[in-house]
């Protein structure tokens, strides 16, 4: 299907649409309108990665564990992680 051809579709399902409907669809396509200029403002405020780094670097995003279940999150880990081959 061509870009004008499901445009030309869309257009003829909405204009056979209820008002109540159309309020849905209005309310969607803004709402995807804004996800797009969000996703794109977040994108571009993320810094590039730097290569060479090392473990240590990351130190100061480390926080603490919340939770009683880090046992049991170690343990998950643990059973489902694959071998890794170099």
């Amino acid at each position: 299907m061509t870009y004008s051809e499901l445009r030309e579709k869309v257009e003829q399902q909405i204009s056979q649409l209820p008002l109540e409907r159309l309020f849905l669809v209005n309310s969607f396509i803004d709402s995807i309108e804004s996800q797009d200029e969000s996703g794109a403002k977040q994108l571009r405020r993320i810094p590039p990665l730097k290569r060479n780094k090392k473990a240590s670097d990351l130190s100061s995003h480390v926080g603490t564990w919340q939770g009683d279940d880090l046992a049991e999150c170690l343990d998950f880990a643990r059973e489902t992680r694959s071998k890794t081959e170099f």
